[in-house]
C-alpha cells in the first residue's frame, strides 16, 4: 500500500511526447522495465493550484446549501445529513480506485483516454426567482466570460496563484458564513429534529428508497475526482501530482461538508421557507431568516457568488483541456480547430466551452425542466464513463498498471475496482428516479433519457466518423 516512486507507462509515454506547446518534455528513463518518468520543469500549473481548482469545481461548503431543500419531505434532515456521509463515503472508495488508474496513465483526457469515450460534463447553476429569467441568464452569460477571460495566455501565469488562493477564500468564506449563522440563527432546530426525526412527504412509500434518493448531495459535493486528470501535461510530474490532488480534494470537500452541513441544519429558522426560497436558492433563504440583517445576508451572499464564479474558472479551465485533447485524437467535429494552442493555451477550445455553457445555460429561459434533464444526463454519461474504466482494470488486473506507479493499492486495486463498478451502477439508479411522487411532465426525471440519447448519438458518431481516425496521441 505504500506509494511506489513516480513513473509512467501511459500510451503517449515516449521519447518524442510534446506538450501543450509543441515543446518536448523533459524525460527520464528509469532502470526498471524501461518506464518513463514525466517530468515537466515549466509546470504552470502546481499541487496546491491543481488542489483548488479541483476544490472549487464542486466547492462543498457552498454547493451543499443548494439542497437543503431536499431537507423537506424527502426524508427530513436525518435522511440528509445521513444519505450524504453514505454517499461520501462510496464516492472516496471511487476516487481512491480511480487515483490508482490515473497514478499509472495521467492524461488530459482522464476516463476518456482509458475507454476511448468521450462525455463531457458541465455544471451549471440553477435561478429562479420572482424576476425576470432573463435577468439572470445575462448575469450567467457574464460569468461565463469572466471565466474565458481568466483562462486566456495574459493570465495564465497567475491563474496557479489565483487557484491556490480559492483555497483560502472559499474555505475562509464558509467559515465566516457559518459562525455569524451560529451567532445570529434563532431558534435553532433541537439536536432530535436533526439528527432523529423522519419526514416523509416524498410520495414514496419506502423509508429506504427515500434514503437512498438522497444520493444527490455527495454526488454533486465529490462528483469530479476526475478534474485533475485534464491538467496532467501542465503538472510537474503527473504520475504523482494528479493522484495526490484527485484524493486531497475529495477528502477535503467531504470533510469540510461534514460540519457545514451540520451548522446549516441547526439554523434552519423557517424549513417551510426552503420549499419556495428566495431566487430560488434554498441556502440563500437560510442566510436571510438566520441573520434578520439585509447586511449580513448581502455580504455572505456576495462571497457565495464570488465562490461559484472561481468554480466556474476551473470548471472551464479542466474541460477545455479535456475537449482539446479529444480534439487531437479528431474525435469531434472540427478538431482541426479546438485542437491549436496559444502561447500553451487551448484558446479555442475555452472559447468554444464558454459558447456552449452559455447555449446549455439559456434552456432555463424555455424549461427549467429540460435543462434539469440536460445536466442530470450529463452525470449519468460520466458514471457509465467511469464503469467501462473500471471494468477493464476489473478484467486485466494489475497487467494494465504500470507496475512502478506513484499509487499502487496492491491486492486492494481490483477489488475496490469492482465496488467501484457496482456503486457507479448504483449512484446512476437513484440519480435516474424522480424526487416526489405522484410524477408530472415536470417533476419528472429525465435524465436517463438524456442519457441513453447521448450513448445512441455517441455510437452512430463513432461508426460512421471517429473509428476511420487514427486514435493515436500526438
Amino acid at each position: 500500500m505504500e506509494p511506489s516512486p513516480a513513473v509512467d507507462h501511459s500510451p503517449y509515454a515516449h521519447p518524442s511526447f510534446q506538450d501543450m506547446e509543441g515543446k518536448p518534455k523533459h524525460l527520464i528513463t528509469t532502470m526498471e522495465e524501461g518506464s518513463i518518468q514525466i517530468i515537466n520543469s515549466d509546470a504552470p500549473l502546481h499541487f496546491w493550484g491543481a488542489l483548488g481548482m479541483n476544490f472549487t469545481i464542486t466547492a462543498a461548503p457552498i454547493s451543499i446549501g443548494s439542497f437543503l431543500a431536499l431537507t423537506i419531505g424527502l426524508g427530513g434532515p436525518p435522511f440528509f445529513f445521513y444519505g450524504f456521509l453514505f454517499t461520501g463515503l462510496g464516492q472516496l472508495v471511487l476516487c481512491l480506485a480511480a487515483a490508482e488508474i490515473a497514478s499509472s496513465m495521467p492524461h488530459p483526457l482522464g476516463p476518456q483516454k482509458y475507454n476511448r469515450l468521450a462525455v463531457v460534463e458541465v455544471s451549471i447553476p440553477q435561478y429562479s426567482s420572482h424576476t425576470k429569467p432573463w435577468h439572470h441568464f445575462l448575469v450567467y452569460v457574464g460569468v461565463c466570460i469572466n471565466a474565458l477571460v481568466v483562462n486566456l495566455p495574459k493570465c495564465r501565469k497567475v491563474m496557479d496563484w489565483s487557484l491556490s488562493a480559492s483555497l483560502v477564500f472559499i474555505n475562509g468564506a464558509a467559515l465566516f458564513v457559518l459562525i455569524t449563522l451560529l451567532v445570529r440563527a434563532n431558534p435553532k432546530q433541537s439536536a432530535t429534529a436533526v439528527f432523529v426525526n423522519v419526514a416523509n412527504n416524498s410520495g414514496w412509500g419506502s423509508p429506504a428508497v427515500v434514503f437512498f434518493l438522497n444520493v444527490l448531495p455527495g454526488l454533486a459535493s465529490l462528483g469530479t475526482c476526475d478534474a485533475a486528470t485534464h491538467m496532467a501535461e501542465e503538472l510537474e510530474l503527473p504520475t504523482r501530482d494528479v493522484p495526490r490532488v484527485m484524493i486531497g480534494s475529495a477528502l477535503l470537500n467531504y470533510l469540510v461538508a461534514i460540519p457545514t452541513m451540520i451548522i446549516f441544519l441547526f439554523c434552519i429558522v423557517n424549513p417551510e421557507a426552503m420549499l419556495s426560497p428566495v431566487g430560488g436558492q434554498p441556502l440563500i433563504q437560510l442566510l436571510s431568516d438566520g441573520y434578520a440583517s439585509r447586511v449580513l445576508t448581502a455580504i455572505a451572499g456576495a462571497l457565495i457568488v464570488v465562490g461559484f464564479a472561481i468554480g466556474s474558472w476551473a470548471a472551464l479551465i479542466s474541460w477545455s483541456r479535456l475537449y482539446w485533447s479529444f480534439s487531437r485524437t479528431k474525435g469531434f467535429p472540427f478538431s482541426n480547430f479546438t485542437e491549436k494552442t496559444t502561447d500553451g493555451v487551448p484558446v479555442n477550445a475555452l472559447i468554444l466551452g464558454t459558447v456552449l455553457t452559455i447555449a446549455i445555460g439559456a434552456i432555463q429561459l424555455g424549461s427549467s425542466t429540460a435543462l434539469n434533464a440536460v445536466l442530470g444526463g450529463a452525470s449519468l454519461c460520466s458514471g457509465f464513463s467511469w464503469i467501462v474504466v473500471f471494468s477493464f482494470r476489473v478484467w486485466r488486473g494489475h497487467d494494465a498498471l504500470d507496475p512502478q506507479r506513484w499509487l499502487n493499492l496492491g491486492q486492494w486495486g481490483r477489488p475496490l475496482s469492482g465496488f467501484a463498478i457496482l456503486w457507479n451502477m448504483w449512484t446512476i439508479t437513484w440519480a435516474s428516479f424522480p424526487l416526489f411522487l405522484p410524477v408530472t411532465l415536470s417533476s419528472m426525471n429525465w435524465s436517463s433519457l438524456v442519457a441513453v440519447g447521448v450513448v445512441v448519438i455517441s455510437f452512430f458518431y463513432y461508426i460512421l466518423f471517429y473509428r476511420h481516425r487514427s486514435d493515436e496521441m500526438e
